[in-house]
């Protein structure tokens, strides 16, 4: 076996329907797997980062191909999935993330009003892993507005719209924006960003519509 140990596959259900949820053991695996030591350095680092991303791909403009978008979660120069995965690893892991997203999607379906980023959802031990878990999530969501840039182009356009996306730009701190913001501007931003998220969801379901 790769990366994987055998028993933990064996936790895993190969015929689990595509649609449905991640379980408790699932979900710590994909955040083992972020989070290993064997991951290359280009890949995701933590589950707030995937979080990011596949909210990203949620709530953009157009449908991407699993094909496309899960390869980029390991490696974003190369889109390519590591070689240390074996291939019924790398089988088990797409169709967990293929199940992740598909649940970020059935939420914005049902409630996207009821959406909240995972570092919402989790407690952390202290302030400096709250910080981290923002930035990384933040920085999720703008790998996936990379992904298809050019089809997120009309939201920034505008400068109304455009301002929705501004929050998770800057807390990923890919900008040096970052360090001119007090911190109230900071906690403000970390407030206002689900909402944002929401406000570009429905932006994209009305252009589609």
């Amino acid at each position: 076996m790769g990366i994987i140990k055998h028993t933990h596959l064996h936790t895993m259900n190969p015929s689990a329907p595509q649609q449905s949820p991640l379980s408790t053991e699932e979900f710590a695996l994909l955040k083992s797997l972020l989070t290993s030591d064997c991951r290359p350095e280009e890949s995701f680092s933590s589950i707030e980062m995937l979080d990011g991303y596949m909210i990203a791909l949620t709530v953009g403009p157009e449908v991407i191909e699993p094909d496309i978008w899960i390869p980029n979660i390991w490696n974003q120069e190369k889109s390519e999935v590591p070689s240390y995965f074996a291939a019924d690893e790398a089988k088990v892991i797409g169709e967990m993330l293929v199940r992740y997203l598909h649940t970020t999607v059935q939420q914005f379906q049902t409630d996207p009003d009821g959406f909240k980023p995972t570092f919402e959802r989790v407690k952390y031990s202290n302030k400096q892993q709250k910080e981290q878990a923002i930035e990384d999530w933040s920085l999720g969501f703008a790998m996936g507005i990379e992904l298809n840039h050019e089809s997120w182009k009309p939201l920034f356009t505008n400068e109304e719209t455009g301002m929705l996306g501004m929050p998770m730009l800057i807390l990923s701190k890919v900008t040096d924006d970052y360090k001119a913001l007090k911190k109230e501007e900071i906690s403000d931003m970390v407030t206002l960003l689900p909402d944002f998220v929401v406000k570009i969801f429905y932006y994209w379901k009305q252009h589609k519509e």
